[in-house]
Parts: C-alpha cells; structure tokens; sequence
C-alpha cells in the first residue's frame, strides 16, 4: 500500500451532534449500539446511574453554610464601606470577629 494514499475512513469527530432533539436521538442511538454490540457495558450502565444517583442525593442534603452563597471566594477584601456596613454580614463568624476586635484593648 503506498504512504501517500489517503485512508478512507469514518471521521466520528466531523459527525454534528449538537444539541437539541437530534443530539439526544444521536447519543441515544449511540448508547444503544454500544449496549447492544458489548453486554457487558450493561453493568457499567447500571453502576453509572446507582452512582450518579447517590452523588445527587448527596449534593442535595449536603447542609451548606449560606445557601446561595459562591463556592469559589474572590481573593479580594471587602471595603468597609457606608453600604456594606448598613446590610448584615454574609458569614456570622466574620461579625463576630469584627465584634471581638472591637471589644479588645488596643
């Protein structure tokens, strides 16, 4: 076979399979042939969805401190300014430091 012969293949990364109702029917069908050509996918199928389950259950009862409040904290310090003096404080536990600190001989 010489090297300079193009190799006609199948290119799965130049099929589209956006989303919407066509990218569902397309990873659908894909998920199907995969089950149905490999049986033994079907343990993996199974064991995937007991564990995403149980991760949702977890991520829905996990007690966070503040809901709403952002996981990823900016590093910047807040200003003490006029209006972020008169609304209450995100976290307790900074309040009451401030409280402290104000309490103790300089």
């Amino acid at each position: 076979m010489n090297q300079g012969s193009p190799n006609p293949q199948i290119n799965v990364s130049k099929i589209p399979g956006a989303g919407g109702i066509a990218g569902a029917i397309f990873a659908f069908g894909s998920m199907l042939i995969f089950l149905i050509g490999i049986p033994r996918l079907r343990f993996f199928l199974l064991a995937a969805i007991v564990l995403g389950c149980g991760v949702a259950l977890v991520l829905r009862f996990v007690r966070r401190e503040t809901p709403g409040k952002p996981w990823i904290l900016s590093d910047t310090p807040v200003s003490n300014t006029a209006s972020s003096a008169a609304r209450p404080a995100d976290n307790p536990r900074d309040d009451l430091r401030r409280e402290l600190r104000a309490l103790s001989p300089a």
